[in-house]
């Protein structure tokens, strides 16, 4: 059986602002269906979302998890739930400050102001999803990280967590969904995982670090091949991507039927099964 552990910043229903939201949804239910899968996710709590409308849960093992962030040793609690009308297990990663005060359009205000402390905000769930699993009793065999906000995984596991025999055999997966501005993050945020910053420059480009450091990248695209067209004409990502004869493209039509979900969930299978 392939443990699969999922990390995704927003998931149908409980959020939803891009693409990511519906392929979370998609692909992690047909893979539950199959028993050679064990999936299970992990996003943070906003605010919004309704703990009796979801029936969130406390769970003993995921209380008073102990981390380490910004120089401080912390304790921090998770919650579980379903995603709805299916038995697909959701671990919320809870925090006040971070997750609490966000609107639904998660990374942004209305007046379409990026917001600065979204490297911040990743960076502390990243940490608390990877040390939560000691307290799962439960280490997955790859990790699939969704986009520029669990661009941090890849590097923590490779240059942390790899130190320690629980989770010295995770393979990485960092699936790309996207090439913008939202990739860069400010020094600060790295210094907060205890992470060397990989330039000399203010700030990072995310994207470049989790695929140098990930095992594998998986580029989502659409049938219109729009992504792949921005990955070429960026150069040092191109590179990189290249760098790499793991690496792989999924292609899912934007206007997707369930048929299309199951040859896509089908096609993934199998990079993940030679993985």
């Amino acid at each position: 059986m392939k443990k699969i552990y999922f990390l995704t910043s927003e998931l149908i229903p409980f959020c939803e602002t891009y693409s990511l939201s519906k392929l979370s949804r998609k692909l992690t239910n047909i893979f539950h269906e199959d028993p050679d899968y064990d999936i299970r996710l992990a996003q943070p709590k906003y605010g919004f979302i309704s703990e009796r409308k979801y029936i969130l849960r406390e769970v003993i093992r995921l209380k008073d998890i102990p981390i380490q962030f910004n120089n401080e040793d912390q304790l921090v609690n998770m919650k579980s739930a379903f995603i709805p009308e299916t038995r697909v297990q959701v671990y919320f990663v809870q925090d006040d400050n971070y997750f609490k005060p966000l609107p639904e359009l998660l990374y942004k205000a209305k007046n379409g102001r990026v917001y600065k402390e979204n490297g911040e905000r990743f960076a502390f769930f990243s940490r608390v999803s990877l040390s939560a699993l000691k307290n799962l009793f439960w280490a997955p065999d790859v990790i699939m990280c969704n986009d520029w906000q669990m661009s941090f995984v890849p590097a923590l596991i490779k240059q942390q967590y790899h130190k320690d025999d629980f989770y010295k055999n995770i393979k990485t997966m960092f699936v790309l969904h996207t090439i913008d501005d939202y990739r860069y993050f400010p020094n600060e945020a790295y210094k907060m995982l205890g992470l060397k910053p990989p330039t000399s420059g203010k700030t990072q480009d995310n994207l470049k670090f989790a695929m140098e450091n990930a095992d594998m990248v998986l580029l989502v695209d659409n049938e219109k091949n729009e992504l792949m067209e921005k990955l070429e004409k960026d150069k040092e990502l191109k590179k990189v991507f290249d760098s790499n004869p793991l690496n792989s493209v999924l292609n899912i039509n934007s206007s997707a039927k369930s048929s299309d979900w199951r040859e896509a969930a089908k096609a993934l299978g199998s990079i993940l099964l030679d993985f």
